[in-house]
């Protein structure tokens, strides 16, 4: 296994002749490898002030303070003394191989929410000290970008400049390659790993990065909302390119202004659609603290996704199973399967319709509450994706991919 100096040596040598444009190969050699995968975290610490006392300040008069109080306590306690976050950290760390090649992350590395920048970078600090201790310093560290590793409070994404200076600063480091935008790729050996912003989505610079590395013997896309929408939800809120997910002000865009961006949003959610198809690729992202797979086939190709969840509580205090809890395990059950009894009782038409774009060629579904971590094990001949409950270092499933 190479350690970190190794690693940042031969992705700088090798990317000189990898044969992909815009980015370099991590390591030479053995093309089969395994990547540590990790869905979102929400690191907090107990008590709720530790990150949160700016927030209170701000918010306890209009109400916002008690409004997302019990979060910040449901979501602060999993990474405290009798959490149980950092024994799913540390089960990925004994799950490591010798062909464990880097950890991914995706999205929702904190909690956020501090109405403080400081406090908001030292939840990054902390975090990021916390991964290395655990997961290895030897191993290289990437994250996505995900909606609370950008929110500040009442403005929904006023640390993302913040997020971006930190985010490209450690990226730099840890790929040894210079990373100044939340959308980036890098090489591992014949693949291309392509990172994608939730949040404000750089439509052109994605374009290009699939364009330029049509080459590769692998595509896989990392992202916080998933690519194939949601499935069970009733918003555009929960997939990528679904639609602006702030105004400049930090609100929600309604009713003109939402009006006069969605068809270019929508056609850009297309594009991007087809380029991955093309490319037969592996998507990977969370955001909706859900254990699912989406396997479909359209606009000439196909796109397999897989969603991964280490939450291990939910806003409410409660405990996510690290068995899944299965909803739905067929293809005809995309978009039939609304998480709440709301949107059971009234979905939404707009949303339905996008769903119908994808029954047709949806070969396999399944999704279930389920909480835990992923090894990735990509061969030539394939991937496969070992799902392991919890802290457990044995696989309660494995999903094949390709």
């Amino acid at each position: 296994m190479l350690n970190r100096r190794e690693f940042v040596r031969s992705a700088s040598f090798w990317g000189l002749g990898c044969g992909l444009a815009g980015c370099r190969c991590l390591v030479p050699g053995n093309m089969d490898y395994s990547v540590s995968v990790l869905g979102d975290l929400h690191y907090d610490q107990p008590p709720i002030d530790t990150f949160h006392s700016a927030f209170r300040i701000a918010h306890e008069k209009d109400g916002m303070f008690r409004q997302y109080r019990r979060e910040f306590e449901s979501f602060s306690s999993m990474w405290g003394r009798d959490g149980r976050s950092l024994g799913i950290l540390q089960a990925s760390a004994r799950c490591r191989t010798p062909e464990t090649a880097f950890a991914v992350q995706l999205g929702d590395l904190v909690e956020g929410d501090c109405e403080s920048s400081e406090a908001h970078a030292r939840m990054f600090r902390e975090m990021f000290a916390l991964v290395k201790r655990t997961l290895g310093e030897d191993l290289p560290f990437v994250t996505v970008a995900g909606n609370h590793d950008v929110r500040a409070g009442r403005h929904r994404q006023g640390e993302y400049e913040n997020y971006r200076k930190i985010s490209s600063a450690w990226h730099t480091k840890e790929l040894g390659q210079k990373v100044e935008s939340l959308n980036f790729a890098f090489r591992r050996g014949p693949d291309v790993w392509i990172v994608a912003d939730f949040n404000r989505p750089d439509f052109v610079e994605i374009e290009r990065l699939l364009l330029e590395n049509s080459a590769a013997r692998y595509t896989f896309f990392c992202t916080h909302g998933a690519v194939l929408t949601n499935g069970n939800r009733n918003s555009r809120c929960w997939f990528f390119a679904g639609y602006p997910q702030y105004s400049e002000n930090g609100g929600r865009l309604t009713g003109k202004a939402l009006a006069d961006v969605l068809p270019m949003w929508t056609a850009a959610r297309l594009r991007i659609r087809r380029l991955l198809a093309e490319r037969q690729a592996i998507v990977l992202s969370g955001h909706s603290h859900r254990l699912e797979l989406r396997d479909w086939e359209g606009d000439g190709g196909r796109i397999t996704e897989l969603v991964v969840n280490s939450v291990t509580r939910n806003v409410d205090g409660s405990y996510n199973p690290g068995i899944p809890k299965v909803a739905g395990d067929r293809a005809e059950d995309f978009g039939r399967c609304r998480v709440s009894k709301k949107d059971l009782k009234a979905p939404n038409a707009d949303i339905s319709t996008m769903y119908a774009d994808y029954v047709a060629g949806m070969r396999r579904y399944f999704t279930a509450d389920a909480v835990g971590h992923v090894r990735l094990n990509v061969f030539d001949s394939g991937v496969t994706a070992d799902y392991f409950a919890l802290a457990e270092t044995t696989p309660e499933r494995t999903f094949r991919l390709r």
